[in-house]
């Protein structure tokens, strides 16, 4: 076979794929070269791909010489599964960065990222702590490879590589490693919300797979479904069947497997030993009826006497307290809010009051009243920012949940106002942060409205988005224009634009949709 002719015609299909891509995208930034470093990968590839087939054929028939021409042809056509399947596992971060490096294919969209969560994933499998390398990985992902052996870059270099996906996916996992859960998770959630052309699809695959395995962990089954529903390998859809069965979902998104196909996604599924438990419970779980739980005993046990509202309700109250995070429900509220507005508008109980704080000397009730009111209502707050129960389990539910949603709407904008006021301060007065703190802070600060609005409703959105959307754009323009932080401003805009159509603002939906189509 003629490989010098094979060669050739490889180089003129990628140079006639250039002209094409640069003829019908005629303002894209210029590449290094028509016949780059991507066009004789690619070239290169095509003549190397049946050597390594011969070449295997003839390790697996006792030809020991050939490892020797076989190892640097995997590492040139196969770089990204020499680091996936052998570097990572075996704790090897700079080598993992180095070679994933040379995977154009897989990392296109962010090749220096994607060497950067190699290296940080390689770091979470090493055997032991390795400080050395966690500093060269956090120099590299903050200065996105730009520097050359950890020197920084010359006045009038190059700038450094914008952060993408696969840049925020390895400071996810680099704060997973230094033992950061809730930071990682948070991070590795975001790599979902920058734009496709600015996140390599592997770099969302390994988010899912983390998220899920996390999920799984804190026994969390219903989170492990939904990042299930993105897809990711076999691990993930063995999590996926193992969630949907102990769940109980029905045939559908993601189907209760049976018995034999969960058995077959194991097989086919990586590290069966550590998942075998798993694949046991669920299927002893049944087909897919999930096991009941057995009621927690109440806090407050005690017995009070019929017609004693104060007693039921500072009972109910203390009860209320006293409840684990997130066993909150809406009918909680519901019965103490009912017997508080009992307890502070009957007219016996406020006579007993009166008589109370005469006897001790108090002016009248109402002095008495006022700061019990108030303080119930803030415990209230309290209790519901903690358990984060959603506002349809808990609104229009009497006077005293009535305040109390008042009173929170007023703290979270007052909150949510003071994080854009600091936002846009340190915007104008030009203080940079490193570009994955900036993806972090947007998140925090997007979360942070997201969580109280889901907590008081489109009230809250309303009143808090105008001056929300100004401080955040005033950030991405300065970001994308300025930083050349393009992939991060182009988040800030999407979700921008999102939130301005979900709340029917045409003119902002408008600078919105002019903004997003900017690019990344």
């Amino acid at each position: 076979m003629n490989w010098g002719f094979i060669l050739v015609l490889a180089v003129v299909v990628r140079t006639i794929s250039e002209v094409a891509a640069r003829r019908a995208s005629p303002g894209a930034p210029p590449r290094p070269g028509v016949l780059g470093a991507g066009t004789w990968r690619t070239a290169v590839t095509v003549v190397l791909a049946p050597m390594t087939v011969v070449l295997a054929l003839g390790l697996a028939a006792g030809q020991l010489w050939c490892a020797l021409l076989l190892a640097p042809i995997v590492l040139f056509i196969a770089p990204w599964p020499l680091a996936r399947r052998a570097l990572i596992p075996l704790g090897l971060p700079r080598a993992a960065y180095y070679v994933a490096l040379l995977s154009d294919w897989t990392w296109r969209a962010d090749r220096r990222g994607g060497a950067a969560l190699a290296a940080a994933w390689a770091l979470c499998r090493a055997r032991r702590p390795d400080p050395a390398a966690e500093a060269w990985i956090s120099e590299r992902l903050e200065r996105g490879g730009g520097e050359r052996g950890g020197v920084a870059p010359a006045p009038g270099a190059a700038p450094p590589v914008p952060l993408r996906g696969a840049g925020v996916a390895a400071g996810a996992m680099l704060a997973a490693y230094r033992g950061d859960i809730e930071g990682a998770r948070a991070l590795f959630e975001s790599v979902a919300s920058v734009d496709e052309r600015a996140c390599p699809r592997e770099a969302r695959r390994i988010a899912a797979g983390w998220l899920a395995a996390e999920a799984a962990s804190r026994g969390d089954w219903t989170a492990v479904l939904e990042s299930a529903r993105e897809g990711g390998g076999r691990e993930l859809s063995l999590l996926g069947a193992v969630a949907a069965r102990l769940l109980g979902e029905v045939p559908g998104e993601v189907p209760a497997s049976r018995a034999v196909e969960l058995w077959l996604r194991w097989l086919a599924a990586p590290r069966r030993r550590a998942t075998l438990p798993l694949v046991r419970r669920a299927l002893a779980a049944g087909d897919g009826a999930p096991r009941p739980e057995p009621d927690e005993p109440e806090p407050c046990a005690a017995k009070i006497a019929e017609g004693d509202l104060w007693s039921r309700a500072v009972l109910l109250h203390a009860t209320l307290l006293l409840r684990p995070r997130g066993r909150v429900s809406g009918d909680d509220l519901r019965r103490l809010g009912g017997a508080w507005d009992a307890a502070l508008d009957d007219e016996r109980a406020q006579a007993e009051l009166r008589e109370r704080a005469l006897s001790l000397g108090a002016s009248g009730a109402q002095a008495a009243l006022g700061p019990l009111a108030r303080a119930v209502e803030e415990d209230l707050a309290a209790a519901l920012r903690a358990a984060r129960v959603p506002l349809a389990e808990w609104d229009d539910l009497g006077a005293t949940i009535g305040r109390t949603r008042r009173r929170l709407r007023d703290e979270l904008l007052s909150e949510v106002e003071l994080a854009c006021d600091a936002l846009r301060r340190r915007v104008d007065e030009r203080r940079e942060l490193p570009a994955l703190a900036e993806w972090r802070e947007w998140t925090s600060l997007r979360a942070q409205y997201e969580a109280a609005a889901g907590l008081v409703g489109t009230e809250f959105r309303r009143l808090a988005f105008p001056k929300f959307h100004s401080d955040v754009c005033h950030a991405a323009v300065w970001l994308f224009n300025t930083r050349k932080e393009r992939a991060i401003a182009n988040a800030m805009f999407r979700w921008l634009l999102a939130e301005a159509e979900a709340l029917d603002d045409a003119r902002l939906a408008g600078l919105q949709r002019g903004n997003v189509g900017c690019g990344v």
